[in-house]
């Protein structure tokens, strides 16, 4: 048994006569407190194992205990001392987040189970500690592209979305709901809240949730203890405790199980969880992010979505606009993936020739943002060098438009928008590009694709 690091806290002399020196014997290191108020004040500066605390006591009594111990060290170990006939009592100290239990007279054979205990839980816990660690180093390692991974553009689209996240930030918003189409980029987004926050070094952890297996989605999230289910041969934290002090995104939300959905309300509303078949609450402080590629409103009306999730959700909303609703951003966001590329693949392109950015401006991009990324770095392995033409890009020709044709609602908006800004500008291109906050030649584009004269 490796040495534990104990405090004894009893009102009664006999025990620290008989315990503590028992306890030194086998190796362990015994602080000792006779009442309520000076066990705090060494578990304040101390960190202890395991706490043994006897419940009757003058003062604050082992239950009143409890909850200043947790207060202080959440980790500590609390295991109760308690005569024979009090076992409401012991549950009630375990439901509030005691270890284990001890009646008197203490029996030397059960004090070693409870220490054998105690000395799996300190290992399980520095394996965590470890994981925990781990996953801040990489973290810290990833941090800066991840930081190329941002919201590029200066559409008025992004320039919204970029002031919605500052004023999250600002007012500490620990749940945000982000919505947009399948590649708008709402984990970047998630990402840039997070590293525009004060605890940049601490976790983001992302969750798709259509990945997690159905059985396991609770188990994934919440963690489990050992024997909660076949399987189950240790205690594993989820994700929640994983992402504790950083941001949990969960992406696609509503993939989520029933059960899944009515865990995830509580934990949003107390900031506290219990691991799969265990019976101890654990405290997170974690902010919430959550995805969606599809009206929860819709959902909830089919009864799908938990209408309580969605109104806890809810408090503050971001949404992504297609990239065929800011085409300002096709060409920024494309170069920007470009000189991406060629710091990875050590080449050298001269960008993207005038037919390569006419075409890529007026192809629909039913993928986003995403779809723009993968469309670039395919045509930079097939450029090498020299200007992106046509012919590198491979767009789907049947999503090309040369003249305007649409009668979609965003394409009459975006066309009146431009004649009203020309009229203002005297039909002063140069001047109405200005006043909108676009590229002259993205203007000019826009002139000839809605056929504006």
């Amino acid at each position: 048994m490796g040495s534990l690091r104990i405090l004894l806290v009893d009102d009664e002399e006999i025990v620290h006569k008989t315990l503590a020196p028992y306890l030194r014997d086998l190796g362990h290191c015994v602080d000792n407190a006779s009442e309520g108020s000076a066990a705090l004040e060494l578990i304040k500066a101390n960190e202890y194992d395991i706490a043994l605390v006897d419940i009757r006591m003058p003062g604050i009594d082992g239950i009143s205990l409890l909850p200043k111990i947790e207060e202080i060290r959440k980790e500590l170990s609390t295991v109760i001392i308690t005569a024979h006939g009090s076992m409401d009592i012991v549950i009630q100290a375990l439901r509030m987040g005691a270890a284990d239990f001890l009646t008197k007279p203490v029996k030397l054979v059960e004090l070693d189970a409870v220490l054998e205990k105690a000395v799996r839980i300190r290992s399980l816990r520095q394996t965590e500690r470890r994981l925990r660690e781990t996953i801040s180093g990489i973290q810290t390692s990833q941090r800066l592209p991840y930081m190329n991974q941002r919201l590029v553009g200066e559409s008025k689209a992004i320039k919204d979305v970029r002031e919605q996240i500052q004023l999250a930030v600002k007012a500490n918003c620990d749940t945000i709901l982000i919505s947009g189409e399948t590649g708008t980029g709402k984990e970047v987004a998630a990402r840039e809240i997070h590293f525009t926050g004060e605890n940049t070094e601490r976790p983001f952890i992302a969750v798709s949730c259509p990945a997690l297996p159905d059985s396991l989605v609770e188990s994934e999230l919440f963690g489990h203890v050992k024997g909660a289910f076949t399987g189950a041969a240790m205690d594993k934290p989820g994700y929640f405790e994983l992402a504790d002090g950083g941001t949990l995104f969960l992406d696609e939300i509503s993939d989520l199980s029933p059960s899944a959905q009515a865990k995830l309300l509580r934990i949003l509303e107390t900031r506290r969880l219990r691991r799969v078949g265990g019976s101890r609450e654990i405290s997170v402080n974690i902010r919430v992010v959550a995805a969606t590629n599809c009206p929860l409103e819709k959902l909830v009306e089919t009864q799908k979505f938990r209408k309580d999730l969605f109104y806890r959700l809810n408090v503050f909303t971001i949404k992504l606009s297609p990239l065929r609703e800011r085409t300002e951003d096709i060409i920024p966001l494309a170069e920007y993936f470009l000189s991406i590329f060629m710091v990875g693949r050590g080449i050298q392109i001269d960008g993207f020739s005038k037919e390569a950015q006419e075409e890529l401006l007026e192809y629909d991009f039913p993928g986003n943002v995403r779809e723009l990324r993968n469309i670039v770095e395919r045509a930079a392995i097939l450029c090498r060098s020299g200007r992106i033409q046509p012919g590198h890009l491979n767009l789907p020709k049947n999503q090309s438009t040369n003249t305007y044709h649409s009668n979609r609602p965003f394409d009459e908006e975006e066309r009146k928008r431009i004649l009203d800004a020309l009229e203002k500008a005297k039909w002063n291109r140069r001047q109405a590009a200005k006043d909108m906050g676009i590229p002259y030649s993205s203007l000019r584009f826009k002139i000839s694709k809605f056929n504006i004269s």
